[in-house]
């Protein structure tokens, strides 16, 4: 999921009046492994000892990424500009100047760290942000629809997808997990060690993140399950340690569905907000030690369920995987399913009556890759056929208590409003490309992330004349704690063959050779990120650099030049998943679009969102076009095979 930090201040920066860049404390309910204080670094010791094997991030040198980042804004800008952005870098680079200044602290601070972005990518990218975590942080993850129908059904499909999670927790507390590679590399695994047992916390100008890790004498032994509204600790263990049957499972989710027939007030909603306002509510609600213990409850359980109420029949007009998207990426509002969640938690599963296997989670801890492996650990198996039946369990769930006062009440209603009209502007699509995948696109020896990501230039540039920056998210996990950088889409051979594909002189054969360059350029530039040489967490870096020593920030850094070029219209990640998974996630500026896709074997999935605010964008124009781009791709590809892209 991708996390464009420059674009997502300048949204931030239109709804709020500022943002906060001071360290300062949140309210810490418990001391656990988690930040030296809350908003700050993680230095916990993962199990995966294999971990400390691996390289550190390096600081590429600075002559590099400033080639680099002229090479890419190239495209992007007009001459006089373009001229511009040189003489800022000349004047940057310059020998003896600040430049070299900020390069050296920051390879200084590369030598005393074990990852020099970490802690500043996470207040940054996240903590920091005030912007509310649904649509604008959390991905939603939808799972292909099951068979089942009925709150029986429901309520045993979900007690088996809790037994699965656990067992899948046992591998991560027991660091028998197999290690994550990327061809002969072994890969950071310190994010799966963050998924489970982990809440965001919100405070003031920053939050903090709680981690309780398992394996240990106190470690969580309960998951929290919402269930209209209501909120309730359930002990997933029994008290030998044992896991509960998945029969013992689903008896306690009866009982818990029996004490929420009736709607309640829903707090969960409160996490929907405003960081700033959620923070003010928060500090509000752990002045009562009633509403102080259940707050610790939930940010200790191992994970979130939401049975929620059936959500198909809402929209008629839209296909039902978009309307299951928009569950899962935001619960439909807060007359359907919003209040049912605690966004702040890292991971949340949701099940409802009509076949929704779904989840979502708070990104500050994870990115979708190692959610995705949880995922398609537990989702084939609940394909399976598996007859369980209600099982004695001694110890009941215990219903989580809340006073609310007038003063919460008026903050639920307030935030249930806010959060209709964030959802009502969200446009958000399910589109599945049916004509081809993956494997085609490798019998015809293109990379088929790279062939996407063309295509969203080509669709992108038919549509508007012109070329837009991109984002598409990059993993850094070959190094220790790695987590994103970014690859830019848009070069200067995605351009040509664009502009190629508008003209009607130019043969198709020269279109095939623009296109096969297009794809070599995105194919090099998404090797040179994933081995630590991407420019855009490099330049921040410099910038932090700067701030941290109280160095004016470099006029290159802060110039409409940088600005304009890193205002992602386009934010994209592809996250795979063997078995059908979509993530989805909302657009990063006012006019951008988020896409979050999955290419599978023989079809492409898609979830395109826009803002219904901004009469530019339209995802289901932009669905339209893409397809015609892919087709139009393959049929050039198709003239001759050359090699591999």
């Amino acid at each position: 999921m991708p996390l464009p930090v420059l674009s997502r201040l300048s949204f931030a920066a239109k709804a709020t009046a500022r943002q906060r860049l001071l360290p300062v404390n949140s309210i810490v309910l418990k001391q656990c492994i988690s930040e030296k204080q809350p908003g700050t670094s993680v230095l916990d010791s993962c199990p995966y000892s294999t971990m400390q094997n691996l390289p550190r991030l390096p600081v590429p040198p600075l002559s590099q990424t400033l080639q680099k980042f002229l090479i890419s804004v190239k495209p992007l800008l007009p001459l006089e500009k373009y001229k511009h952005a040189t003489e800022l870098v000349n004047k940057f680079i310059h020998p003896g100047g600040v430049g070299e200044k900020l390069q050296h602290l920051l390879e200084e601070r590369a030598k005393n760290t074990v990852n020099w972005l970490e802690e500043w990518w996470l207040n940054i990218a996240y903590l920091e942000y005030r912007l509310p975590v649904p649509i604008h942080v959390n991905p939603g993850i939808l799972m292909p629809t099951l068979s089942f129908r009925g709150s029986d059904e429901q309520l045993r499909y979900a007690a088996r997808l809790i037994a699965y999670v656990i067992e899948y927790k046992k591998m991560i507390d027991e660091a028998t997990l197999p290690i994550d590679r990327l061809g002969k590399s072994d890969l950071c695994m310190k994010q799966f060690y963050r998924i489970l047992g982990c809440c965001r916390i919100p405070g003031d100008k920053r939050d903090g993140v709680l981690i309780h890790p398992g394996g240990k004498p106190d470690s969580p032994r309960h998951i929290t399950v919402i269930c209209n509204g209501h909120i309730h600790s359930l002990d997933v263990y029994e008290t030998n340690d044992r896991p509960l049957s998945a029969g013992q499972l689903y008896q306690q989710l009866q009982k818990i569905a029996n004490l929420s027939t009736e709607p309640t007030l829903p707090v969960g909603i409160l996490t929907s907000e405003h960081r700033d306002n959620w923070y003010k509510a928060y500090a509000h609600l752990v002045k009562d030690e009633t509403n102080r213990k259940s707050l610790e409850s939930i940010h200790q359980s191992i994970f979130v369920l939401c049975l929620d109420k059936s959500s198909v029949e809402v929209n008629q007009k839209a296909s039902r995987e978009t309307v299951l998207l928009n569950q899962v990426d935001h619960g439909g509002g807060s007359k359907r399913n919003s209040g049912n969640r605690w966004f702040d938690k890292i991971f949340q599963v949701i099940v409802s009556p009509d076949g929704l296997i779904g989840f979502n989670y708070e990104h500050s801890a994870a990115e979708g890759p190692p959610i995705l492996h949880l995922i398609d650990y537990c989702f084939p198996r609940l394909k399976e056929a598996v007859s369980i039946s209600s099982s004695v369990v001694e110890k009941d769930p215990k219903k989580l208590q809340f006073n609310i006062d007038g003063e919460t009440k008026q903050a639920i209603i307030a935030a249930s409003k806010s959060f209709d009209g964030l959802i009502n502007d969200l446009e958000l699509i399910y589109y599945e490309f049916p004509h081809f995948g993956k494997e085609t696109l490798k019998r015809l020896r293109s990379s088929p992330d790279a062939f996407i990501q063309v295509a969203f230039q080509l669709a992108y540039y038919r549509i508007y004349g012109k070329p837009a920056p991109t984002y598409e998210s990059g993993s850094l996990r070959k190094f220790q704690h790695g987590r994103t950088d970014t690859i830019r889409s848009c070069s200067s051979a995605s351009l040509a063959y664009c502009q190629a594909m508008a003209s009607s002189t130019v043969p198709p054969r020269d279109q095939a050779n623009l296109l096969r360059s297009a794809l070599a350029s995105h194919r090099s530039y998404t090797d040179q990120v994933i081995n630590g040489e991407g420019i855009d967490r490099h330049l921040l870096g410099l910038k932090f650099i700067a701030l941290e020593n109280k160095i004016e920030v470099p006029e290159l850094l802060r110039d409409e030049v940088h600005e304009m070029t890193t205002y992602w219209k386009i934010s994209t990640s592809q996250v795979p998943s063997k078995h059908g998974g979509l993530l989805c996630f909302g657009p990063v500026v006012p006019e951008g679009y988020g896409i979050c896709y999955n290419p599978m074997d023989n079809r492409l999935l898609f979830a395109i969102s826009t803002w219904r605010s901004c009469a530019e964008t339209d995802a289901e124009k932009f669905s339209s076009v893409l397809g015609q781009s892919l087709e139009d791709g393959k049929r050039l590809l198709e003239l001759g095979p050359t090699s591999k892209l």
